[in-house]
């Protein structure tokens, strides 16, 4: 080489040198770890599934995005084949860029002028998505840096995850599973190809081919996606031939929207999706029945039906109409606190008949009646004298409740309800009895499932797979008889009650103070259901009672439900001790067993013998208010089969009363 060759090969061997040095800086600054990807602007769409697996309901995101998580399983083989194909086919294989098709994108741009094809990885997508920023060479360096940072953050998978949570499929919708809904009204495992295919063409340019606007764009671009697979062997030229002549959705789909009260409860509990045991048919059938019944200006009224021996919700309306602000539609209605009215009085009766203090034939007098001050009058402000238990719950008689609240004892009361999950608020004491005690129409429909599930109360819940755990509250006998009397009336004349034509359904109504709430209770056996019809801030409402307002709700939300089995049992004639109701029983005196005190079991059972003083036999024994037994004179004994904790309830034949705790170890 001459001297003047040499000085020419000089500037470009510095040139070489130079541009090699740069690479190696680029390829050192890109390498270097730059910390996690920075995604807090994003929040995803909470939704719920009914159950059966279809949607129910979905919110969008705090950024008015429809943006649903959306993972691999998620989605068909077809779908991720195809957008593989189309957009990264050396996605298992490179690091966050791939430096093959980044290096053909560049010598295209130089060679041509213009951009022929991209080089983004799925990876790089995933961080533009993730940090949005202008389109320059240095945010498109950025990027590539992020995306081989976020490789190294993250396994393949989770990389893929974000993007198909992410990708913008047009208009608001973002991630697979949202596009597969809005577009195709079906979850993406149910995609054709020829479906898949467009969602793989539509995050490259989402507004210009937005099918519903754009169809011909959309439509080639679907094609060319296609013809991809087709060189791929992902499908063949016959289902091309096929799929080329499908039409692509005119318009999108609307969003499901069904259960608007339920939806925002588990939003605010920070819950993203819940599959739930709504039955969307019937929650649709019974919103129907909701928005059009009459309401007086000023009402409104909420349905909740749950299964019986599950506890699980299938139908859950928390108002007449959401959006009817003026009249407070938003506030959910199902989880207000407000007045039971009289909706506790089966369970007094319920719990005393166990407890032994009455029979369900127990004569009782509905008279003017004061206790310590406490005067309670019917809602007719007339008394009718002496009746049975059953018929003074028949007519829904408020003397006869509170006098037997009172035998029982309202603290007792309130504690077994509580201890089965169901609370009592901002009231105490008799009052208890007639509403004057606050809870909401869940719990009052997770009480009634008591009724339908052998005397055993269920917890509700809307989640689809939950394992609740009931809680024994009233005995299967006294349930089965509370039915029968809660069902077996033909609605005389100051009745408040009446035989289902369709079905046996036992129910009872409620009326708050003033008409402020109206209550209907139900179950047919399988299914617990509970209508309130009210004022929204709990003023007086002259004519709206639980017959008037909820019972004609109650019987349309029944008719459209599967039919049940009521479980019932007549009731037979009181044992002489309880014959009539003795508002102030003498005492029995019981020496032996000692209250409190602890028993040996010196074989398998123990036969138990009662010492009482100034007993009149025969004596009815109640036992862990179960089972009842007459013992005819003194010489019998009482058979405690197993060890642990008893409680004894007694009445002798002149209604003294008395009752012992012991432990037989």
């Amino acid at each position: 080489m001459s001297i003047r060759g040499s000085l020419l090969a000089k500037p470009y061997l510095s040139l070489l040198y130079a541009g090699a040095a740069m690479a190696v800086w680029l390829l050192a600054w890109l390498h270097a770890y730059v910390g996690p990807v920075d995604h807090s602007r994003l929040s995803y769409s909470s939704y719920l599934t009914d159950k059966h697996g279809e949607l129910l309901h979905v919110l969008l995101a705090d950024d008015e995005r429809l943006r649903i998580r959306t993972e691999l399983q998620d989605v068909d083989g077809h779908y991720l084949s195809l957008l593989l194909a189309y957009e990264d086919q050396r996605f298992w294989a490179h690091h966050g860029v791939d430096w093959l098709a980044m290096s053909r994108a560049i010598w295209q741009l130089l060679s041509t002028g213009r951009i022929v094809s991209g080089g983004s990885t799925l990876t790089m997508q995933a961080v533009r998505l993730m940090e949005p920023k202008p389109r320059t060479v240095w945010n498109k360096l950025d990027q590539m840096r992020k995306a081989i940072a976020l490789e190294r953050q993250y396994s393949k998978p989770q990389v893929l995850q974000r993007y198909l949570s992410l990708a913008p499929f047009g208009s608001n919708i973002e991630g697979v599973n949202a596009a597969s809904l809005r577009w195709f009204n079906k979850w993406p495992a149910e995609l054709t190809p020829a479906e898949a295919a467009l969602l793989v063409a539509l995050p490259q340019a989402p507004e210009s081919r937005r099918p519903d606007r754009h169809p011909q764009r959309a439509t080639k671009a679907r094609n060319q996606v296609l013809q991809r697979a087709l060189t791929k062997g992902i499908i063949d030229s016959e289902y091309l031939h096929t799929a080329n002549l499908s039409p692509v959705p005119h318009r999108p789909w609307p969003l499901a929207k069904y259960a608007m009260h339920l939806a925002w409860s588990k939003r605010l509990q920070g819950v993203e999706y819940q599959a739930t045991s709504i039955d969307t048919d019937i929650q649709n059938r019974l919103s129907d029945i909701v928005q059009r019944h009459p309401l007086p200006p000023g009402l409104n009224l909420a349905v909740l039906v749950a299964e019986s021996q599950t506890g699980k919700i299938i139908a859950y309306i928390g108002s007449q109409d959401y959006f009817n602000f003026a009249n407070h539609g938003a506030i959910d209605y199902t989880q207000a606190v407000r007045s039971p009215g009289s909706t506790l009085k089966p369970f007094i009766y319920g719990l005393a008949q166990a407890n032994g203090d009455i029979h369900f034939n127990t004569l009782i007098k509905d008279s003017v009646t004061d206790i310590q001050g406490y005067q309670p009058l019917n809602l007719s402000k007339r008394f009718v004298g002496e009746v049975t238990i059953s018929e003074a719950l028949q007519r829904s008689l408020n003397t006869p409740a509170v006098k037997v609240l009172d035998r029982y004892g309202p603290d007792k009361f309130k504690g077994k309800l509580a201890s089965a999950g169901i609370a009592l608020r901002n009231g105490k004491g008799l009052p208890m009895a007639l509403g004057g005690a606050g809870t909401s129409l869940a719990d009052l429909v997770s009480l009634y499932t008591a009724l339908g599930n052998d005397g055993k109360v269920m917890p509700l819940t809307t989640e689809l797979h939950a394992q609740q755990q009931a809680t024994k509250t009233l005995t299967k006998h006294s349930a089965q008889q509370l039915n029968w009397i809660l069902s077996n009336n033909a609605g005389q004349q100051g009745k408040l009650h009446g035989a289902q034509q369709l079905q046996a359904v036992a129910y009872k109504t409620g009326t708050g103070p003033g008409g402020s709430d109206a209550l209907a209770l139900a179950n047919n056996g399988k299914y617990t259901i509970g209508i309130w019809v009210g004022s929204p801030d709990g003023g007086a409402v002259a004519n709206n009672t639980g017959l008037r307002s909820a019972v004609p709700i109650m019987h349309k939300v029944m008719d459209q439900l599967p039919k049940g089995r009521l479980a019932v049992k007549a009731i037979g004639k009181p044992p002489t001790a309880l014959a009539t109701f003795n508002p102030q029983p003498a005492k029995l005196k019981i020496h032996y067993p000692v209250h409190n005190s602890e028993l040996q079991m010196r074989k398998q059972h123990m036969r138990l013998h009662l010492d009482l003083a100034g007993a009149t036999y025969p004596i009815w024994a109640t036992i862990n208010g179960q089972t009842m037994h007459q013992l005819k004179s003194a010489n019998q004994s009482l058979l405690l089969p197993t060890k642990g904790a008893y409680s004894i309830q007694l009445v002798d034949s002149q209604h003294q009363s008395g009752k012992v705790n012991f432990y037989l170890k």
